[in-house]
């Protein structure tokens, strides 16, 4: 009996080797190297990935596009837009607590887009207005803009308003007037939600052509009068 337990012991001792061995420690070598690199950029090169990442994922164009929309309708993404706040007359804004907005010295929103989209939330801010007209008597409009994923800050840059004719159009400031920015998905979801948005407009689009033709048929006789 003592052989047999003894046996048993010495294979049980192997076996427990051999998943150890078998078991991958975890890596923590590339995110200390990636730690390490970053710490090795310089403030100039630091910001010139940031903005060359921002470049890259289209995101002036991105958010240009979902600033100056008239129409954010997707069987994929909620969509709301938030009212007007100001710090001094409201109590709190709808989707961000109080404690992000002291801390991002929100004094008022102008514009607050929410998107709700696989389980996940982004929302864009045009806040603190400042106007007025310059020395050739043009006006002007800026604004801060900021974008929360998650309920956390990812971007703070400036946003201008070009007046127009017969509409006003937001421009995002150059990507150097950047003040914040944290790498992540939202930058490509902000593609997905404009592709969302457009693929609802064309399937609407062909809906309405359809119905167009189903009317215009209904009015056609083919048969002869006599």
């Amino acid at each position: 009996m003592s052989d047999k337990l003894h046996k048993l012991g010495f294979l049980a001792g192997k076996l427990f080797a051999k998943t150890v061995n078998e078991v991958k420690p975890i890596d923590t070598n590339k995110e200390t190297t990636k730690n390490n690199s970053e710490s090795t950029l310089s403030p100039e090169e630091k910001i010139k990935k940031v903005v060359e990442l921002l470049d890259s994922k289209n995101t002036s164009q991105n958010i240009e596009d979902l600033l100056n929309r008239f129409e954010y309708e997707s069987n994929e993404i909620i969509f709301k837009r938030g009212e007007y706040f100001n710090s001094s007359t409201n109590e709190k804004v709808d989707g961000i607590n109080n404690d992000l907005v002291n801390e991002l010295g929100i004094k008022e929103i102008n514009n607050h887009l929410h998107f709700i989209y696989k389980e996940k939330s982004l929302q864009i801010l045009m806040v603190n207005e400042t106007s007025g007209s310059n020395l050739e008597g043009d006006r002007y409009e800026r604004h801060e803009l900021i974008v929360i994923y998650n309920s956390i800050c990812v971007l703070t840059l400036s946003v201008n308003k070009e007046f127009g004719t017969f509409a006003d159009t937001y421009r995002v400031g150059n990507l150097y007037s950047l003040k914040s920015f944290k790498n992540g998905s939202w930058l490509d979801d902000l593609d997905y939600l404009i592709k969302s948005f457009k693929e609802h407009e064309h399937n609407l689009a062909i809906l309405n052509r359809d119905e167009q033709k189903r009317k215009l048929a209904d009015k056609l006789d083919l048969n002869p009068l006599d």
